[in-house]
């Protein structure tokens, strides 16, 4: 663990702690015309909005009881609602108990700088490539991994093939397909279908003003890595990594023989999915590109043809002696399902739409959040919000009902907790964080779909909840909040020699199944959920970080990086707000 610590910022936080930790905010802000909400774990009758610059009182509401003995957290919590407020500035809450909240800013932009975070977090993630200065700053750092690597003999091949490039996975220096494949998919959706939101090319990173939106940028950096990873036959081999994790040092320092280990139809399939996306994406700005990748996922589809049954039989496992990611997955239905409904949107082609005609019914539409694990939501978040004259207009009322059906359950699951998340119980497991922006994807869909502002406010707290309206009172993104995530399970951040960690990595969150040592140490299966955290670089059962963890976030980020999206509702499906109002 990290002994460096600035004196500022103990002195900084110290002071805020003693006053704090009974009020919960937003740390970084509020969105001017937008719901509004602060939490306590006191009884009080007021609350009071203070000016940070100069001291005076701007607002009084009245405290209500959100959940008493609230299951997630074992609180009494209660909460304030601000909504009608909307003078611009920086302010701090302070109720009758003289406790002080957080500062926070009200304005009508106050995320741009979560968003840009959160979306630089993958810069600093790149593997084979040096940092440099002018974009990282004091991250700088040499290349690292640059024999990536040598075939694993599960392959049944021998001899070196250059897969230099990507991003590092997580909190270690491995490379996944099949995390890679929901990752950039998440963030190729945002693109897709809020364009405005996502399109400034001034993040600082090598590509910056190149007249392409630097997301589009970042996420071609994974994507070459992607398309090295294809083999002639059109199978995509799993992973890169060593045998064994590395320890905690930097990534140029290690040294370690990286294996690439067999193909597997799952990761053949997210590819196929994603460079299909990327084929339309990216054909108006770099069209010889957009024909490479799809080609490339034409070819992974003609694999996944003559291979019907999955790859290798029962999905892929790690051979003897290799203890790196499994990401196990026994079944590669929705990963060919997701592969075939991007094929059909990019090309029209009615081999694909008659793939999808055959298969969708297989899944409950639109009735979970999508994961690693399943990406079918992706697939019929995309045919539901697909242009294309030929889709079927019975099927997309079944997918509008669903989705409908689920952020409606969300919402209701939110409504029951304390601090209004959207995560049963039971979901507060390796990774919850992810969970929760996951969620608030949908939610936003939901809204996007029709225009239901339950879904908009609820998405808007899942949000609050990643940014410090949670039972641990701290923003789980490292470099946002005045309280945040300083030591996550990240060999790079835990390595370098700075006191901060790398900016813009979101903490995987709590988990109250305790699934390393430190957590076991520190809690026990009566501690409630959602205080099953610890900011501990050990634990990386709920302080790891994860390039698929990141990716909702970016999407939420930047959906709210802005306010065009409250009035420019895109009208694609024809469901109207007052159909589905939950009261």
């Amino acid at each position: 663990m990290k002994i460096k610590f600035t004196i500022i910022f103990l002195l900084t936080i110290s002071s805020y702690l003693l006053f704090a930790q009974d009020i919960f905010v937003n740390q970084v802000g509020y969105l001017t015309n937008q719901q509004k909400i602060v939490y306590f774990s006191q009884p009080a009758d007021s609350f009071y909005i203070i000016d940070k610059t100069s001291g005076k009182i701007q607002f009084k509401g009245e405290i209500n009881t959100s959940k008493i003995n609230d299951p997630a957290t074992g609180m009494n919590v209660y909460y304030g609602d601000f909504s009608s407020f909307t003078k611009e500035g920086v302010y701090e809450i302070k109720n009758d108990l003289n406790q002080i909240s957080f500062p926070f800013e009200i304005s009508s932009n106050p995320f741009t700088n979560v968003y840009k975070k959160s979306l630089k977090g993958f810069y600093f993630q790149r593997c084979g490539t040096k940092l440099l200065h002018e974009n990282a700053g004091k991250y700088a750092r040499p290349a690292c991994h640059l024999n990536d690597g040598v075939f694993e003999p599960s392959t049944g091949l021998t001899g070196y093939r250059s897969v230099i490039g990507g991003w590092h996975d997580a909190g270690d220096f491995g490379k996944y397909v099949v995390n890679a494949g929901i990752t950039v998919g998440t963030l190729l959706l945002g693109y897709e279908m809020f364009p405005d939101n996502f399109n400034s090319d001034d993040l600082n990173i090598p590509e910056s003003g190149n007249s392409i939106p630097d997301i589009l940028d970042e996420v071609k950096y994974e994507l070459d890595w992607m398309l090295k990873m294809q083999d002639s036959d059109g199978g995509v081999f799993f992973k890169v990594t060593p045998q064994h994790f590395a320890g905690f040092i930097m990534p140029d320092s290690d040294g370690s023989v990286r294996y690439i280990y067999q193909k597997s139809s799952t990761a053949t399939g997210d590819f196929a999915a994603v460079m299909s996306m990327a084929a339309r994406i990216y054909s108006s700005f770099d069209s010889s590109f957009a024909k490479k990748c799809i080609e490339a996922a034409e070819k992974s589809w003609h694999y996944l043809e003559i291979n019907p049954s999955i790859i290798p039989n029962g999905g892929f496992h790690n051979p003897p002696g290799t203890r790196t990611g499994q990401y196990g997955d026994r079944n590669d239905s929705d990963e060919r399902l997701w592969a075939a409904t991007e094929l059909f949107i990019t090309t029209g082609d009615s081999i694909f739409e008659n793939y999808f005609f055959g298969h969708y019914q297989n899944f409950n539409l639109l009735n979970s959040t999508m994961t690693w694990l399943n990406v079918a939501p992706l697939a019929e978040l995309d045919y539901l919000f697909s242009h294309l004259p030929k889709t079927d207009t019975a099927i997309k009322s079944k997918l509008e009902n669903g989705l409908i059906n689920y952020c409606s359950k969300l919402y209701a699951i939110s409504k029951n907790d304390g601090f209004n998340v959207s995560l049963n119980l039971f979901e507060y497991n390796w990774g919850s964080n992810a969970v929760v922006m996951n969620n608030a994807v949908m939610l936003i869909m939901g809204y996007q779909l029709t225009g239901n502002k339950n879904f908009l406010n609820a998405a808007l707290e899942q949000y609050n909840y990643i940014l410090g309206c949670n039972g641990n009172n701290i923003s789980y993104i490292t470099g946002i909040g005045s309280k945040c995530v300083m030591y996550p399970h990240h060999r790079t951040s835990a390595a370098d020699g700075i006191a901060d960690p790398v900016p813009g990595l979101l903490a995987g969150g709590p988990d109250r199944y305790l699934m390393d040592k430190i957590l076991k140490s520190k809690f026990n299966p009566s501690t409630p959920p959602a205080l099953c955290y610890t900011d501990t670089q050990e634990s990386f059962a709920s302080n790891e970080i994860a390039i698929n963890w990141n990716a909702p976030l970016v999407f939420v980020a930047g959906f709210f990086n802005g306010s065009k999206y409250i009035t420019q509702i895109k009208e694609r499906v024809g469901v109207k707000s007052n159909d589905i109002l939950i009261k």
